[in-house]
This record gives C-alpha cells, structure tokens and sequence, in this order.
C-alpha cells in the first residue's frame, strides 16, 4: 500500500471491528447467535451452583438431625448430576461455537486468496506490500489468535458478563471495599495487557521482516533446486550461519517483547496480593463477628469464582481489544483496492481486428521504492501481426518491457495503447485473455495435463490438446502414460503424479500458449532449457505456431532473431536500435557487434 492509503485510512475502532465481525457472522452463518445464546444461559448457571453449594451443604450439617447425612448425600447428588449435564451442555454448544467460527475463518482466508489472485501483479514485486500484508494475515492463521480467536472470545463473554453481574452484586453485600479492590485488580490486568499489546505491535513490522528472513533461509534448505548448488559450492555453513544469525535477532527482539511483558506482570501480581489480603482479612474479621460457618464457605468460593470471572472477563476483553487490531489490518488488507478495474473489454479492443497493435507513448517506469528509471520516455510501436524480436544486454528491461506491454506493471509515466485504446481503460481479466505467453521460468501446477494446458477452461478440447503437444514434440511421451491427458503432474498431491525435465517442461510452457490461442504471443527465453535439437524445431515452426497474429520473441540467441520481421536493441538507456535483422547488420552498431561475436563463438565451436 502506498503512503497516501495509509495515511487515509481509519484510525483503529474496537467497536467497528466487532460490528462488521457480527455482520459477517451474520451473514454467514446467522444460527451461531442461537448457539451463543444457548451458551449464554447454561455457561452462567454454572458459576452460581458452584458457589451455593458449600452453603447448603454446611447449612445441612449446621441443623444437624437424624438425618442430616442422608439429606446432604442427597442433595450432593442431584448438585453432581445437574452439574454433569450441565457441563456437557455447555460444552457440547462450545465445541458446535468453534468450530463453526474455524469455518468463518476459513471463508475469510478464501476471501484473502481470492484478493491476492486478482490484485495487480506489481504488488507481488514490492516488498513494502509484503510487509502489510504480513501485518492483515497475522489475524488468519491461527485458531486461537486473531479473527478466530476473538470470534471465540466474543462468544463466551455474554455468559461471563452475566455471571459477573451476579457475583457482584453478592459481593457488595459483603463489602464495597472488597469490590472495589477486586475491580481494581481486573483494571489493572487490562491495563498491563494493553501496554504490552500496544509494545508488541510497534514491533509488529520488524518482527515481520525477521519471519519473512527466518522464513527464506528455511524454504532455500527445503527446495531441491538449491540442493546440488548447497552441496557443489559447499554453501551449508554460509546458510546456516546466516540463519543462525536471523534467528538470534529475532530471538533478541521476541525477548524485547516479552521482558516489557514481564515487568509489567509484576504490577498484576502486586495488586493481585493486596486484594487477597483485604478480601480474607474482611472474612476473618466477619467470621469473629458472628458470621456463620455455611456464609463464611459460601463467600470464599463466590469471592474466588469471582475473581476468576473478573480476570477471565477482563483478558477476554483486553484479548477482543488487542487481537481487533489485527483483524482490523486483515479488513484493511482485504477492503484495499490493489486492483485498478477498466471498463472495455476484449470485444472493444479487437472490435474486426484479430490481432493487436501496442504503442508505447513517452512511456517511463521505475521499480516501487526506487529512483531510477528503467525506461525513460520510450516511444516505439508493435505493428499489428508482427513478429518482433527483443534483445539487448541484461538488465536492459527485456521483461519488464513484457510486463507493461501485458499490464502486468502500469507505466510510471506515460501510455500503452493497445488498438488504440488505453491499456489502463480494459478490464484486467479481459486484458490478460488477449495474450499467450511462455516464459523462462516454467510452472508446472499439480493438475493433469489436460487442466496444465486448458488452465480455466471447463470444457478442454483433447484434439487441440493433442495438437498443441504434438507441434512441440510431446504428444509421443503422453501417449506412453497409462492415463493419457489424465496424468497427474508433480507428487505434491498424488504420489503416481509425474515430472518433466526442464525442457520437456519448456515445451509444456510453448503447448499451453498454443492452447489459448490469444491474439498476441510472448515468448521469454522459450528455448532456454532445450537441447539444440529442439530449440531448431522450435526455430523451423515458430512461422506456423505465431501464423496470424503479433509476436514478441526475446532471446539472448541473436541466430533467433532472423525469423522476426524487426528487431528492438534495449541498453542501459532504453531503445538503443530498431529495424529489420538486414537494416541493423547494414547499419553495424550495437545489434551488428553482438551478432558478430556469437556468430564467431559459434563458428569456433563448430570447427
């Protein structure tokens, strides 16, 4: 989120988090207020059962009888029995209560997923982002804390409130003095909770990045990929050193948090005697007065299942306070409008035409929380159906030219028509349907081939399927699998699952941009992990694969360049050189060195 979002938004309200919580419930599953009301009732019977017990049962004794030992194992056992039932109740509800608020958060973290599949890709580059994003899902991924945790907090404190109101008005018979000291312990408990919350969440931002470092040296020791360069270039004690050290600082600040927790626990536990002190020498004194020994019991288990109910109530309200304003980041994340929606659509943009004109217009862009620019004022257009090949030395914006020109970055400066139309005016679903793209790092998803290559299409059509692996060279090997086009790809959710090799999962890239059979063609590096024999297929079909529409090729290889109908030079400086591959060689610039040079490294390789 930029600066100016955060400075617009809302300061923190407790009460405008718990409305739109209990509208979301609401909403969501309306029968959990019955549950809680259902709660409510059998969860503050209880306390009072507790504490009248010692009365009736002393008060039996005190009148003594004949029959004072049949009357109170009587009367024991319709408490134990009532109590049971009770017990069972109470908890039966609970366990429907939070398990239902499990479910609500669940939701609330598809909502999340949802919002992080359809914001705009430019975030996921920002690590300023990452940091509030950090913050929003620290209220989503617990069961105890968070969103969950106050859902479930909220939902016992109706019956802890009642109970409360109970005791207290028993305890005032008592002594107000007792009463008094007995909600000045709760406040201050509270007190000490919101002063180590409010510590606690200014260290929230650090705390996040030490968990994201702590987190990437775990992922580096958990990913094959990295296996062969940890073991080769012994990296292990470099690793572990670096991790070590994340680990100590986190440990140093996580200490930080908890020392202030400490101290101020001290005040808690100060005030915690000086009550329990006034409350037995008031008893004492009333006992030496006269009161009677069935009283005396009575007010010793009402006193402490008050104070338990005080300090219960008091945590689960300094807890909804504290953790709301979590859920208040996670609402904040949620409601962010990370996406910038268009009006026109597919149909608007292409209108006759079946292919696309882009027109970069005094285009600049930089990189979030950067200075400088890696385009500046750029101006050059992709004519409709051609096929232009982008080049240049790394570090040029080769990619990052790909991700404006798809609307996956919007221009710091500038516009990008496409067809004429403003790339920021078209809906981004509509804007992303106009393109098939094949890019150097291939993901290969843990779906069958057939959902690999139809990707969110419903109904996939096996012929264009087969057609697709067929131009690329695969169709023979899936031919060999016992399910066909149902093979499962990768082991992550089915052990028979299968894996390519990196070309062959270069190749599945190519088929599924052949597939969609978008308007415009983007190939990144797309025979970066072919053998030589392959790339030349891909070289020999690339006229039939991009036949009719506009095509962007980028490649280090500058013999795949003479395919293209013109050619982009991108330096330091931005567009360096454009023109067709007999224009640039004639002109003997940049593009004529650069081709020179590979083409001696090859010819010396061939002798």
């Amino acid at each position: 989120m930029s600066s100016k979002e955060q400075k617009g938004q809302k300061k923190y309200n407790v009460l405008r988090v718990i409305k739109r919580m209990l509208k979301h419930i609401w909403e969501q599953e309306p029968v959990q207020f019955g549950r809680v009301a259902i709660y409510t009732i059998l969860a503050a019977i209880y306390p009072f059962m507790a504490v009248f017990l010692p009365k009736i049962a002393i008060g039996i004794l005190e009148q003594g009888g004949a029959d004072a030992g049949k009357r109170l194992v009587i009367t024991m056992g319709v408490y134990f029995v009532v109590a049971g039932v009770l017990a069972v109740l109470t908890e039966f509800v609970m366990a429907c209560i939070t398990s239902r608020n499990m479910r609500i958060r669940l939701l609330y973290l598809a909502d999340m997923t949802k919002k992080l599949m359809t914001m705009d890709y430019c975030y996921f580059e920002d690590s300023k982002f990452f940091e509030e994003y950090d913050k929003g899902m620290n209220a989503g991924n617990s069961n105890y804390n968070g969103i969950e945790g106050v859902y479930n907090r909220m939902s016992r404190m109706p019956a802890n409130f009642l109970s409360l109101m109970g005791m207290v008005i028993l305890a005032g018979t008592l002594s107000p003095v007792l009463l008094i000291s007995l909600v000045l312990h709760v406040l201050v408990v509270m007190w000490t909770s919101k002063l180590t919350h409010d510590y606690e969440y200014a260290q929230k931002e650090e705390l996040s990045k030490a968990t994201r470092r702590i987190s990437y040296y775990k992922r580096t020791t958990q990913d094959f990929s990295y296996g062969k360069d940890i073991r080769i270039f012994n990296l292990r004690d470099r690793i572990m050193a670096n991790y070590q050290e994340e680990i100590n600082a986190y440990l140093i600040l996580f200490a930080k948090i908890r020392n202030r927790e400490y101290v101020l626990g001290f005040l808690s536990l100060f005030t915690l005697f000086i009550t329990n002190v006034l409350t037995y020498g008031i008893l004492i004194y009333e006992v030496l007065h006269g009161m009677p020994v069935s009283s005396f019991s009575m007010y010793v288990t009402m006193i402490t299942t008050l104070m338990t109910s005080m300090i219960t109530f008091g945590n689960d309200l300094a807890f909804v306070w504290n953790e709301g304003e979590y859920v208040d980041d996670f609402y904040r994340f949620l409601d962010a409008p990370l996406v910038e929606e268009g009006t026109k659509t597919k149909a608007d943009v292409l209108k006759d035409k079946k292919t696309m004109e882009i027109r970069f217009e005094h285009v600049s862009f930089r990189y979030p929380h950067t200075e400088k620019n890696v385009f500046t004022d750029l101006n050059f257009t992709i004519h409709a159906g051609e096929r232009l090949a982008i080049v240049g030395v790394n570090g040029a914006g080769k990619s990052t030219l790909v991700k404006l020109m798809t609307g996956l970055f919007a221009p710091t400066e500038g516009t990008i028509y496409i067809n004429g139309v403003d790339i920021t005016e078209i809906k981004k679903k509509e804007l992303y349907d106009l393109y098939s793209a094949v890019f150097q790092e291939v993901n290969v998803l843990a779906f069958t081939l057939r959902e690999n290559l139809g990707c969110h299409a419903r109904d996939v059509d096996d012929l264009r399927v087969q057609t697709a692996l067929d131009k690329v060279g695969l169709w023979k090997k899936v031919e060999g699998f016992e399910t066909g086009l149902d093979q499962m790809m990768l082991k992550v959710i089915d052990e028979n699952g299968t894996d390519f090799s990196g070309g062959e999962r270069q190749k599945l890239s190519i088929a599924r941009g052949l597939y969609k059979d978008a308007p415009m063609v983007i190939m990144d590096e797309p025979t970066a992990a072919l053998d030589a024999l392959a790339e030349a297929e891909i070289y020999e079909n690339f006229s039939s694969l991009v036949e009719g529409k506009t095509a962007v090729y980028i490649s280090h290889r500058l013999a795949s360049t003479r395919f293209c109908d013109k050619i982009a030079l991108f330096d330091a400086d931005g567009l360096e050189e454009y023109g067709s591959h007999e224009e640039l060689m004639a002109k003997k610039g940049k593009y004529y060195d650069m081709f020179v040079v590979q083409g001696k490294y090859y010819q010396e390789e061939a002798v």
